[in-house]
This record gives C-alpha cells, structure tokens and sequence, in this order.
C-alpha cells in the first residue's frame, strides 16, 4: 500500500485565514485531517497591505496545523481574488499546413497557445483558461477537433487573469512563511469543486459566489467553465452601505451583520432588536431596518447580476439552475430573493463528496479552502490514472506525442 499523499489548501480573507489538510489514501480516496483558522492581518479586499505581519501569521497558522498532523507542509492550494482579477473571452485561429493529414493534438495546443499570446497584456498572467470551442473553417460549435480535417483552426477561450504585481506580492507572501504556492485557484472555481456534482456541471448550471468584497460567477455546460462573471461587490460593500444608512461605525455594521440569520419579515421584529457595543455605550437597531436594508441593496445587485447573465448564451442553458455560496446565501429568505430576481430555480450550495474527521466543524466559511482540497484531490487522481497501465504503453503514447509534435 502507497503512503497517503499530504495536500494542503490556503484561503486568504479579509476576516480569516484558513488552512485545511488532508490525506490521499489508495484509490484517490480523500480524507480531511485539520482544518485551522485564525484572524487575519496584513491583507484587505484581496490585496497585501502589510507583508511582514500577513506572512507571520500564514507560518503561524502552518505551524498550528503542522503540529495537529505531525507532518510538514510544503506546498499548498491558495485561492487569489481582488480588484486586480478580470474575465474575457478571446479567439485565435492557425492554419493547418496539410488538410488531408487531419487536426492533430499539437495542433489545438497550438491555437490555444497562439489565442493566450495574442489576448495577454504584457502586464498580466493567466489564473485559468477556460476553452469555449472551436471552429474549423468557419464551422462553429466543434468540442475536439483531433482527427477532423480542415484549412484553418480556430479556438475560443475565456481567460481570467491578474495583474503580475499582484500575483507575485501574493507569492512573497505565502512563500516568505514557508510553504510554496503550487497553484492559485478563482474561490468560484474552488467552491465548485466542494458543492457542484458531475451531473450539475453536464446538464448546466450556473454558480454564483458571494466573497467579502467580489462576487464571481461561473456558468457550466458540457461538464466545464464556458463563461465568467466577475463585480466588485460583497459583504464589504453590504456593510459599507448599513453603516452609512444606520449611521454606525463600520465595526457596528458588521457586529449587526455577524447577528442577521434571516431577511424575512418576522412578527418577533420589534421584540428582539439588534444590540451592538461602542465602548461603554449600547445603541439597539430595530430588526425590520436591517431586513429591510439588507433585501434592497440584495436586491439592486441581483438585477445587476441578472442583467449581465441575461447576456450570455450559457445562462439560459442551466438546466440545474442557480448555486450560491457564500455568507451571505446562509441568511433565510435570500435564497427566494434571488429565485425572483433570476427568475430561475436556485438552491444553497453545501460541500458534498469530501470525507472529514469527526472532530471537524464544516461551516459556509470554509466552502472555499475545502473546494481547494478537492480541486487538489482531482488533479492528482487525474494524474495518477495518466501515469496507470503497463510501461511499454506509456513509451508508446509519449513517442506518438513526440512524432506528431515534429512531423
């Protein structure tokens, strides 16, 4: 029996940093083994403000989690986000030198290639490559070229990038407390991997993640990431508003925040009003102010988000419906607000299909850092099944790759 493989993920919030870890046992079986969070310092809206005290605390939390798992990490998952991230689509197309010989795999790397060239400022790097489709001599619609014959090959890819500064502070950071960054991961794409199933993702569906200060969605069909959504807006900006309309100290707001567990008109409103601490002073807020507040700026940003779904193809083709993650989905009520204002079905996304110890709190919060997990898991199964089956056959598929990369 092989030795279970140790993966690890980070999840780098305004609020929290968390650190989860686990073990890959025989047949790609993933079992989670710690789970640590501590207050987070040094970073704001996905940004590095203080690089020393932000490092500190990420080998801190390393060493902690270390220490529960007897085992060191070295390399771990890390979600990125922030102002810095943007979403496009982009197209290229090569010709195919002989017609007759058939598109082959080198060739659609080739274009993909050629559309990431062409599309990529000199000032950013790609976070992920989502591939749209292809075209051969103008015919659109086609999944896997290879084999088919044609005169000039096309490819549409959607690219979520990020400013290179941004991406290499973040770097220094994580790097600087000891553990390297194996790959950074959209919290969206991550979300998915811990609350959508494969038959969401072939029937069609479309996520949709509530961070702390970028909402992202990401819309599914044919088992994959055809399209991106990324603004400028989360529990930052909800609370950012409360505070104002409120007149409270932001603090304040987000102790209001932190009380809300529904947005529903409730009789027991003007019995149990919020209480929040401003030194030695007490102020109550009236339940009904803060459901208010809240449904009508959930409900502004809704009709934002659904104005831009409405203009991609892929909205409409979400046969699953809507996902939503994040700490705002937990509120009761929010889920029916967004079922009016997407005029679609939609439903809470719970982290599914991942194994944990007994002793481990599973909470919204943690929906991220447990996605990179099994974005890691998934990877790894993908390639240990590259690598199974006798040795004379994997000599055989390298030295095919080999001739049709040259000839």
């Amino acid at each position: 029996m092989k030795k279970p493989q140790l993966i690890a993920s980070l999840a780098l919030g305004d609020k929290i940093f968390t650190l989860a870890a686990g073990f890959i046992h025989e047949q790609n079986r993933l079992i989670v083994r710690a789970l640590e969070s501590v207050p987070s310092q040094g970073i704001e809206r996905g940004l590095i403000t203080d690089p020393i005290e932000c490092s500190d605390t990420i080998a801190r939390l390393v060493r902690e989690t270390e220490k529960k798992l007897s085992a060191r990490i070295l390399r771990v998952y890390t979600a990125i986000q922030g102002s810095t991230l943007t979403a496009d689509n982009a197209s290229a197309a090569i010709p195919i030198p002989d017609p007759t010989v058939g598109i082959s795999r080198r060739d659609v790397e080739k274009v993909v290639n050629a559309c990431k060239t062409l599309s990529l400022d000199y000032d950013r790097q790609i976070i992920h490559t989502f591939t749209r489709g292809f075209t051969l001599d103008g015919q659109a619609g086609i999944k896997d070229p290879v084999g088919l014959s044609g005169n000039k090959l096309g490819v549409e890819l959607h690219l979520v990038t990020a400013q290179n500064l941004a991406v290499h502070n973040l770097l220094k950071v994580v790097n600087r407390a000891g553990v390297e960054v194996e790959q950074f991961v959209l919290p969206s794409v991550a979300a998915g991997e811990a609350v959508l199933t494969d038959l969401d993702r072939d029937l069609g569906v479309t996520l949709i993640h509530i961070g702390e200060s970028q909402t992202e969605t990401l819309l599914y069909t044919d088992g994959a990431v055809k399209e991106s959504v990324l603004l400028p807006w989360g529990i930052e900006q909800l609370t950012d508003s409360m505070s104002r309309s409120l007149k409270l100290p932001k603090s304040n707001a987000e102790q209001i925040f932190e009380q809300v567990k529904t947005i529903e008109k409730q009789p027991e409103w003007a019995a149990t009003p919020f209480t929040v601490q401003a030194g030695t002073l007490a102020r109550t807020v009236p339940q009904e102010q803060v459901s208010h507040l809240l449904s009508e700026k959930s409900n502004e940003f809704l009709e934002k988000i659904r104005r831009k779904l409405e203009e991609i193809p892929y909205f409409r083709e979400s046969a699953a419906g809507v996902v939503m993650v994040g700490e705002l989905a937990r509120l009761e009520g929010f889920l029916e607000i967004c079922e009016q204002a997407l005029n679609m079905p939609v439903r809470l996304g719970i982290p599914r299909g991942i194994e944990v110890d007994s002793d481990l709190e599973l909470k919204p919060a943690y929906t991220v850092v447990m996605g990179l997990l099994a974005h890691n898991a998934r990877r790894i199964a993908a390639s240990r099944r590259a690598l199974a089956g006798p040795l004379w056959r994997r000599f055989l598929e390298k030295s095919k790759q080999v001739f049709e990369e040259y000839f």
